[in-house]
């Protein structure tokens, strides 16, 4: 069953509560979750030229996260959203096989990248490790300086993929699922900056890496968006985030955030 119901309001309205928070993407991806059914989630922000922000992903397997690590890193350059982005797409809610390029492949540039070409997929290929055999339909929302966020919700074909009820129910909420968004990614990536800023913060006692991890959990980032964008294992980015709790004799996000706000006096 699809459609905007009373839960699903309620999961809207969670979402927008929590925008600020590292809760934030999670919920409302659940509160999507209340409107059409799907197996897996994920929300990157794609940017002119550059390689897209991470924001979130449902997926638990230790393969798919390293294929989202791959995405990130270099397989997005074949994406049909971000390909798509570049050309101008409005913001909509659209089935990534309308968006996917008839001469896909005509170039050379999938023979540099780790990728695996197949009929079986609807986007003749996939990244290894990716859940294979799903049909996606896309959230693009429209953001400042000609960036566009991404939700894409992923649906077995075996299980019937996504109708039309689906996609229509996603079109009557995606004004309010756009606003949310603009709103997280405000927290993730704008706002925060002038506010936030480490200038002398932990200088004496912290590594550069550990201020760069300190600064993006003070923004809302969760371990595994702070381990993708900075390019590094999540383990990796707990051994930081130990490190300098330890360095400066905290032991919580709340408590980091009451040292360093003590610190701009």
């Amino acid at each position: 069953m699809t459609g905007i119901g009373p839960d699903a309001i309620r999961g809207m309205a969670t979402a927008l509560d929590q925008f600020d928070t590292s809760d934030g993407p999670a919920s409302l991806v659940e509160a999507l979750r209340l409107i059409v059914p799907f197996r897996s989630a994920v929300s990157v922000v794609f940017r002119p030229d550059i390689r897209p922000v991470y924001v979130f992903d449902t997926f638990q397997e230790a393969a798919a996260r390293a294929a989202m690590e791959r995405f990130i890193a270099s397989t997005y350059v074949l994406n049909p959203v971000y390909n798509a982005v570049r050309a101008g797409l409005a913001p909509g809610v659209y089935r990534m096989r309308d968006l996917t390029p008839d001469d896909y492949f005509d170039s050379d540039l999938h023979r540099h990248l780790e990728v695996r070409r197949t009929a079986e997929e609807e986007l003749g290929y996939i990244t290894p490790g990716w859940p294979e055999g799903m049909e996606e339909v896309v959230l693009a929302i429209g953001l400042p300086q000609g960036c566009v966020g991404e939700i894409a919700l992923s649906r077995l074909r075996a299980e019937g993929g996504f109708g039309d009820g689906c996609v229509a129910a996603l079109r009557d909420v995606f004004p309010l699922v756009g606003a949310i968004f603009a709103r997280i990614w405000a927290a993730l990536d704008k706002a925060p900056e002038p506010r936030i800023t480490l200038g002398d913060f932990g200088r004496d006692v912290l590594t550069a890496r550990e201020r760069e991890v300190a600064l993006m959990i003070l923004k809302g980032h969760s371990g595994e968006s702070i381990a993708l964008n900075l390019g590094v294992s999540l383990a990796t980015v707990k051994t930081h985030r130990q490190r300098l709790y330890t360095k400066l004799g905290i032991s919580s996000q709340g408590e980091l955030f009451a040292c360093f706000m003590a610190a701009r006096g």
